[in-house]
């Protein structure tokens, strides 16, 4: 018995000692034998600014296979030795069985950058896929990764990006835009014209803050392109008629990131403590739109009550940021109010809605198109998916509203706030779900 383990030992020991003599590319050649694979073509290649193409083995299996056995270390010597070999040949799969493939691969199977150039994604990333994100040090972008369904996610975001900065290393990428008037769409337009200059490029998706007045033909071209890096998916904001739920999909406007809008942190909600207000009205009001008639009414409403129900504080002009305290204010003043009226603006979605949300704050929204290229049916998204919302068509609705909400229990509108709170967290998830999905299915074609 114990020469039987000793000679085991020997015969592993010097087989260690052969592979640690062979060369990389030999190694490679004994791994593909053992496993049944054909040869591997290793001619050399060159991408198209003539220096040799830093990058990993065309199939990740064996790759992941080879990490195990061979067992190097994931760190940039040994990345590097893979910069003068061009794995451009197909492996047969269906001779791995699954169960090798499952005991035998690492954490993920593909890598996909998102990058963004706007706070929308930030709000996909550290909201929606709940990625940590870390500021570089010269504060040109922050970054994060986060593995979700085999897939290493690799996010940066910051407005000094730009497409022309894509490693070519990349070959899967989503870009999260901003295309919401006609300045931030020029630049829209040159990150996807840019983006088909690059012959690294195998999958490319898009998630868009798109026009507020529902105008997005000019994406088509972008989508429909027999061109290799056309666009696999689009993730639109607004109710656009180009949504189909094939290859354009909705996605929210969410919270204000840009302005620094805290992620949920449901411990500290209270969602069991009083409330000071039974609704907030903070924004801005513009000439002959609705807002006026919100504030004439709620201040009617308040002034027949004899004090004050509400919490309100306008502005003349729009701010694209928020100081510190002005930030602080409005944060205290959502937590303190069971309702958070929201009206149309350019659009009928705000981030008010979201933000509301995020804090147990039941939205009161006005349910009315605010332009004829958008969808016929407003908050589409929030409809699907039965969010907690009181949906009202002008807001002399109001009144009414109001005093069926001073007759509700202090208990019921404890449940209602976790109820909403619940359902906000249960709708990022579910976003993350579909976001994901998608990425498999129109990249990798993973079920």
């Amino acid at each position: 018995m114990i020469a039987a383990v000793i000679a085991v030992a020997y015969i592993l020991f010097k087989r260690s000692q052969l592979l640690s003599q062979l060369s990389l590319k030999d190694k490679i050649s004994h791994l593909e034998s053992s496993l049944g694979y054909r040869k591997v073509n290793t001619n050399l290649a060159s991408n198209r600014y003539g220096s040799w193409r830093n990058q990993r083995p065309r199939n990740e299996t064996i790759a992941r296979i080879w990490r195990g056995i061979v067992d190097l270390e994931l760190d940039k010597k040994y990345w590097d030795q893979w910069a003068t070999i061009n794995f451009s040949a197909q492996y047969d799969n269906k001779k791995i069985s699954q169960k090798l493939k499952h005991e035998m691969l690492t954490d993920f199977d593909y890598d996909v950058d998102i990058w963004s150039n706007n706070g929308l994604g930030e709000y996909l990333w550290e909201h929606i896929l709940k990625g940590e994100v870390k500021l570089r040090p010269d504060r040109l972008y922050q970054y994060g990764e986060k593995i979700i369904r085999k897939i290493k996610y690799r996010f940066k975001g910051g407005n000094r990006l730009n497409v022309a900065f894509l490693p070519d290393t990349t070959e899967h990428i989503v870009l999260v835009l901003n295309a919401r008037d006609n300045r931030t769409a020029a630049t829209a337009k040159d990150w996807l014209d840019g983006l088909a200059d690059l012959e690294f490029i195998q999958n490319a998706g898009l998630v868009l803050i798109g026009d507020e007045m529902c105008d997005n033909t000019w994406l088509l071209p972008y989508l429909n392109s027999k061109n290799r890096t056309s666009l696999k998916f689009i993730y639109l904001v607004y109710d656009s008629p180009l949504v189909n739920n094939v290859n354009v999909f909705q996605f929210p406007l969410g919270v204000a990131t840009y302005r620094n809008f805290p992620l949920p942190a449901f411990p500290d909600i209270v969602v069991p403590a009083y409330r000071k207000y039974v609704c907030n009205f903070m924004g801005t009001v513009y000439a002959n739109s609705s807002r006026e008639k919100l504030v004439e009414i709620l201040s009617h409403i308040q002034e027949k009550a004899g004090r004050q129900l509400c919490y309100i504080k306008t502005r003349q002009d729009w701010k694209s940021h928020e100081t510190p305290q002005s930030l602080s204010d409005y944060v205290s003043v959502l937590k303190s109010s069971d309702l958070t009226l929201c009206p149309v603006g350019l659009n009928s979605e705000s981030y008010r809605i979201y933000e509301a949300l995020s804090v147990g704050s039941l939205p009161v929204v006005e349910d009315r198109v605010v332009t004829d290229s958008c969808a016929e049916t407003p908050f589409r998204l929030l409809k699907v998916h039965k969010a907690p919302v009181i949906y009202i068509k002008d807001w002399s609705e109001l009144a009414v509203i109001l005093e069926k909400e001073l007759q509700i229990s202090e208990d019921s509108r404890r449940a209602r706030r976790a109820d909403i709170v619940s359902w906000y967290e249960r709708f990022r998830q579910t976003l993350s779900d579909q976001f994901t999905q998608t990425v498999s299915s129109k990249f990798f074609d993973m079920k």
